[in-house]
């Protein structure tokens, strides 16, 4: 998801991507980008909700990176536009049910525990996304669209060798559960 800024009290969302994937983490058919200039954002924001995404359930699961903002600014921004009435209870209920898989701990930790630095673009062929409003206020609409599936493709190509390199280790580190019984 892409904003005009990082308030969004005030700044808008100017587009909202997705793309199905394999459990290989394989993207599947083509990446779809809704974009608030050809729909609005209320019509961007209702045709991500009824995606699912803020469905506690698995039938649509979030896979991005630093998704805790990207989610919280569409529930800020669906409940500007009476979208969803969410209370505190729900909200919580939300962020403890719902499955997601999100980048921005595993490049906290390709980047040895340190926070600052973390950016995918540390990890990967991608520019900062500082520079989307101003794509956006300049009208230049065809070089967002390459700058979020630039971002995808950065994207899966990190989460697909992190998740090498952990499956490795958690093949080294798993313990397997003593038969029911057994003795010690």
């Amino acid at each position: 998801m892409e904003t005009t800024g990082d308030d969004p009290q005030q700044d808008r969302i100017v587009t909202a991507q997705y793309q199905p994937f394999t459990d290989d983490l394989v993207p599947m058919g083509t990446l779809q980008v809704i974009a608030e200039w050809e729909w609005g954002e209320k019509q961007l924001i209702q045709m991500v909700l009824e995606k699912g995404i803020l469905e506690p359930t698995w039938d649509f699961v979030p896979v991005g990176n630093r998704l805790r903002f990207d989610v919280t600014f569409l529930i800020e921004r669906a409940t500007k536009w009476k979208l969803v009435d969410w209370d505190m209870g729900k909200l919580k209920y939300y962020w403890f049910t719902k499955p997601y898989l999100d980048l921005a701990p595993i490049l906290v930790m390709l980047n040895r525990g340190a926070f600052a630095g973390s950016a995918l673009g540390t990890f990967a062929d991608k520019e900062s996304g500082a520079r989307v409003p101003k794509m956006y206020r300049e009208g230049k609409y065809a070089d967002i669209i390459e700058y979020v599936t630039r971002e995808r493709d950065a994207l899966v190509d990190v989460l697909k060798e992190s998740r090498e390199v952990l499956a490795a280790l958690g093949d080294r580190r798993r313990r397997t559960p003593e038969p029911v019984g057994a003795k010690p």
